[in-house]
């Protein structure tokens, strides 16, 4: 009898460490689609700040797709935690997760107006003040992204590798 009880440990212990490790690939494969968008996002921003000074209107588009790349990030890391979706738009999303990324939303406010404006007036350009500050604050919330990215990993392999 202490032979199949042990047996049965076993086998329990086997199977919990093939849940653990799936967790962990789960973890991983959304990690590396978050750091994906991430990057795209990034991408995005680098092409606006080539084009601010050339091309100030599409440079304002490619800025603000960053901005909603960046925080689709965010809300989408939190859905998975939910049982509701949050909304479909990212702001008000971005609204509904309160602290740092309603704050984020409520910055946003003047220059999703300025895209709207954009977006009545082909021939309009943007304000080139919300344009920088646009750059600006975008470049700073997607290092937050990544810092955020890293800080919700499990402790070892948050921790950079050893020499």
């Amino acid at each position: 009898m202490a032979t199949t009880t042990a047996r049965g440990r076993g086998r329990h212990a086997g199977t919990a460490l093939r849940s653990d490790a799936r967790s962990l690939r789960l973890l991983l494969a959304r990690l590396d689609q978050d750091q994906a968008d991430l990057e795209r996002a990034r991408q995005l921003l680098q092409q606006a700040r080539e084009l601010s000074a050339v091309a100030p209107r599409e440079a304002f588009e490619l800025v603000h797709r960053a901005a909603l790349r960046g925080a689709g990030v965010l809300v989408a890391r939190a859905n998975r935690e939910r049982r509701r979706a949050l909304p479909l738009n990212v702001w008000s999303a971005l609204e509904r997760l309160g602290g740092e990324d309603a704050a984020r939303a409520e910055a946003l406010a003047p220059l999703v107006a300025e895209r709207t404006r954009l977006d009545r007036d082909q021939s309009a350009l943007p304000d080139p003040v919300l344009l920088e500050q646009h750059l600006a604050q975008t470049s700073s919330h997607l290092d937050r992204v990544a810092e955020r990215l890293l800080e919700d990993l499990p402790a070892p392999l948050a921790e950079p590798a050893g020499d």
